[in-house]
């Protein structure tokens, strides 16, 4: 896959980066992990995250006890009020 038009490790867009290269020393290794499986977007919206991005792990099944990998998703701040809202 070839990096997007003018990208730089260095432009501060570590929501690209992380998804592309799975490693970012400056992000939890949980967030880094979520990002490269869901391609960097959004598990609610489908939206890329950018760098200003408010982004929050999502517990599918309710439990926050449950931090297996296929329970957690990562959401948008906004998405994740979303779908407690809906609760």
């Amino acid at each position: 896959m070839k990096v997007r038009g003018a990208k730089s490790p260095f432009d501060g867009d570590w929501p690209y980066w992380s998804a592309r290269l799975g490693r970012d020393p400056s992000r939890p290794t949980r967030v880094v992990k979520l990002l490269k499986r869901q391609d960097g977007k959004c598990g609610y919206c489908g939206l890329s995250f950018m760098a200003e991005d408010r982004m929050e792990t999502h517990h599918q099944d309710g439990d926050r006890t449950n931090n297996a990998n296929a329970n957690l998703v990562l959401l948008h701040g906004h998405c994740h009020d979303q779908i407690h809202s809906e609760d």
